[in-house]
């Protein structure tokens, strides 16, 4: 049975270690000191050389080429290296702390530390994962670890060291597993592809080593697996296929047709994904990671080793960053987060990248700016802070000015007192008050169903946009569940309402009457900037809110002094009979 590269070419030496320079250096110098310690934790990522370097350090004790000595360079070639490498040592001792994490085994460990060595002359621990031991287990093993004896060393490996006690740490020399830069993977893949007869570019094992993650491991078994998938020739396309990536000139496609507000080639981009049969949600990641390369080169003024890229990508790269604004960038980078988190829950995929293009290549107001312009005041979370503070505060004081109409009765959760009969309307208003008060004009003729439905914004609203009411009575459904994300509580309220005109650059949302509190909340602190950026996402135009109510048609009539009169016996008697024809039935004594 053959055997598996990545175990095939693991490193049997300290020059073979690679991006661990500094693991290496110190071990060979403790050697070559005679100053080797009774306990190590070796910590970092998976697929880094943990493992693999705890190996070499047990065949550096034991190797023969030392002549009863520690020795810095292992042959690899002596009984007691191939015995460690193939793992059948008696003396080296593997333990998976992840099965092997109770009290007993410890106890087991402990017991059996104090025997001499059987065949080398030094025995060597390695736990592995030893953070998954319980604490009782830990604590039978720190005294082993504070003095154990002079032919045992540990090595403990973990790659969460934050959950191993501090009394653990302390009596351990800690040496921390670097994750090694892309072109370091790709260097270990070319030397291995050379090796095994392995037909391949540098684009694909470039591609391998981004996908490992920074684990050797990782990519040294993806090569291996597409060596076998491809007959010895690894072609790029191959690669993407098996790791169901999305090729690199996707991504700038993308990022270009955003940058343009194509959305129309958006949606055939798309389209076009689908038919390539590529999984979205990978697109989603690959595209965040385009863009954080976007962004990096955009500030960094160059591409740096982590982004491993031929040369000619590297130049389309500083050409698009040099295209695309940091505002455009962060907008599409949390908008790709909040759909990938969508999708995470269960949501279609492709709906959610199909939405997040269409909100980044909608246009809204054209002007001197330009798109990123356009998109700081359609993305609020792409809009510095300060900005958006401004914004709120400048939309309250618009509001304020707005809605606080001649006429008003006071505020808008205090009952309107009656009006006298005769009296105008108006005659005894209230003078406004300070807080957000809400346009309720006493002499606004009743809402009638249907009525103003026609009416239009005015040409000359600021932005340049004609508004039609028909548009904000379809529309408003989706208003409300924009406004529902934002502020549940809002969206009961505002519910309630529904638009009843536009106004120039104002947008008037009338309720019934007796919804005076609804109408109230409406201008109340933070609601009306919620509700314009509601507005703003679904339909493209930003415009300050109105809340007004509905009046009665006509005040209830005051009773006549008559009628206010209490009737006696025989007047009630005799309404009775002319009103209803009534008949006495029984006028015997009361009892």
């Amino acid at each position: 049975m053959a055997i598996s590269l990545y175990r095939k070419y693991r490193p049997a030496r300290f020059e073979d270690i690679v991006g661990q320079e500094h693991v290496a250096r110190t071990l060979v110098n403790a050697i070559n000191q005679d100053r080797v310690s009774h306990a190590y934790l070796f910590t970092g990522p998976r697929g880094t050389g943990k493992t693999s370097t705890a190996k070499i350090l047990a065949m550096a004790l034991n190797c023969d080429a030392g002549q009863g000595k520690a020795t810095a360079h292992p042959d690899g070639t002596c009984p007691h290296c191939e015995a460690i490498r193939r793992g059948s040592a008696m003396d080296v001792i593997e333990m998976d702390a992840a099965s092997n994490r109770g009290i007993d085994d410890i106890r087991d460990l402990r017991d059996k530390v104090h025997f001499s060595p059987v065949e080398g002359r030094m025995k060597v621990y390695i736990v592995d994962e030893v953070h998954m031991l319980t604490s009782e287990a830990f604590n039978a093993l720190l005294k082993t670890l504070e003095e154990p004896p002079a032919h045992a060393v540990f090595v403990l490996a973990t790659t969460e060291p934050h959950k191993v006690p501090a009394t653990i740490l302390s009596r351990c020399q800690r040496f921390d597993f670097r994750r090694p830069a892309v072109m370091e993977v790709v260097g270990v893949l070319a030397g291995i592809a050379q090796q095994e007869g392995i037909e391949v570019a540098e684009a694909p094992l470039t591609v391998i080593a981004r996908a490992a993650g920074g684990s050797f491991r990782d990519a040294i078994g993806i090569l291996d697996q597409l060596s076998t998938y491809s007959g010895g020739a690894i072609t790029l396309q191959q690669t993407l296929d098996m790791l169901g990536l999305v090729r690199q000139d996707l991504l700038f496609e993308v990022v270009d047709l955003v940058h343009e507000r194509d959305t129309q080639g958006a949606l055939l981009f798309v389209e076009r994904l689908g038919q390539g049969a590529t999984d979205y949600a990978q697109f989603i990641k690959d595209l965040l990671g385009h863009l954080r390369d976007v962004y990096v080169v955009k500030h960094t003024g160059a591409v740096p080793a982590s982004i491993a890229m031929t040369e000619d990508q590297q130049q389309v790269l500083r050409n698009q960053a040099s295209r695309v604004s940091t505002v455009e960038t962060v907008a599409f980078v949390d908008l790709l987060g909040e759909a990938l988190r969508s999708v995470r829950q269960g949501s279609d995929a492709r709906l959610e990248i199909e939405l997040v293009l269409i909100k980044m290549t909608a246009s809204h107001v054209s002007g001197p700016s330009g798109g990123a312009a356009r998109l700081a005041e359609t993305h609020p979370a792409a809009r510095p802070e300060p900005a958006r503070q401004r914004g709120a505060a400048g939309q309250q004081g618009t509001a304020r000015q707005t809605v606080a109409a001649p006429g008003s009765k006071g505020p808008a959760n205090q009952a309107a007192p009656p009006v006298p009969a005769g009296a105008t309307p108006g005659a005894d208003a209230q003078p406004a008050p300070t807080e957000e008060p809400v346009d309720l004009p006493a002499t606004e003729e009743p809402a009638i169903e249907g009525a103003g439905a026609e009416e239009t914004a005015s040409p000359g609203a600021t932005q340049g946009v004609t508004a039609d009411v028909d548009h904000f009575r379809r529309a408003w459904p989706l208003v409300l569940e924009a406004v529902k994300k934002r502020q549940s509580g809002l969206h009961a309220i505002l519910a309630e309402g529904r638009p009843e005109s536009v106004d120039g650059d104002t947008l008037v949302i009338k309720f019934p009457a007796g919804y005076r509190f609804q109408a109230d909340m409406v201008g109340r602190g933070e609601n009306p900037h919620v509700i314009t950026e509601a507005v703003q996402e679904v339909t493209g135009k930003r415009l300050n809110v109105v809340a007004r109510v509905t009046v009665q048609e006509r005040p209830e009539p005051e009773p006549r002094e008559e009628d206010a009169r209490i009737l006696s016996k025989d007047e009630l008697l005799l309404r009775l009979k002319q009103e209803f024809d009534a008949s006495v039935i029984d006028d015997g004594p009361a009892r």
